[in-house]
């Protein structure tokens, strides 16, 4: 057996695995990043809101941080939705799905006052979304097929000198 069959043989069918292996491992989270937005809520806080009685026994008659206060009606429509299911919750918490511009407040902790109660509100949970280049997916697509090529060359050549022998 000759040096460039040897390579021919193992080392082609090596650098395929290899390629298959690269390619996997870019593909995936590629295709995650494109379809993430259908299967996950990322990119939407998840805020906790603790009962009136939790936010006294945390805090007494005021509270020892500089919270910022706010009231109900300060809040967006969407941040009210969370602040109403979080509030029903039994975890008492809820994501804010949508326009979240008092986020620097929640995620520091707030003061929210509704129905002239004061609840404490922060952020427990960011929820981000996972970022990957635009390239990711096709070019790890791109690396399986050519170690599928790389892992088929030595059986496909064999069959073909083998076909080759059978026609003379």
């Amino acid at each position: 057996m000759n040096t460039d069959s040897t390579i021919f043989t193992y080392g082609a069918p090596f650098i395929g695995v290899l390629l298959v292996a690269i390619g996997i491992a870019a593909a995936v989270p590629g295709v995650y990043a494109l379809i993430q937005d259908d299967i996950t809520s990322c990119g939407t806080p998840t805020i906790a809101v603790e009962s009136p009685e939790e936010t006294a026994t945390r805090f007494g008659d005021s509270p020892e941080l500089q919270l910022t206060e706010l009231s109900f009606d300060q809040l967006t429509p969407e941040e009210q939705a969370a602040f109403i299911e979080a509030r029903t919750d039994p975890l008492g918490e809820a994501r804010v799905t949508g326009d979240f511009p008092n986020y620097p407040s929640f995620l520091n902790g707030t003061l929210v006052t509704y129905e002239s109660e004061q609840y404490y509100a922060t952020v427990v949970a960011e929820n981000p979304c996972f970022v990957a280049t635009p390239l990711q997916f096709p070019l790890g697509v791109f690396a399986i097929a050519l170690g599928i090529i790389g892992i088929l060359t030595p059986p496909g050549y064999r069959k073909l000198v083998e076909l080759e022998e059978q026609s003379r």
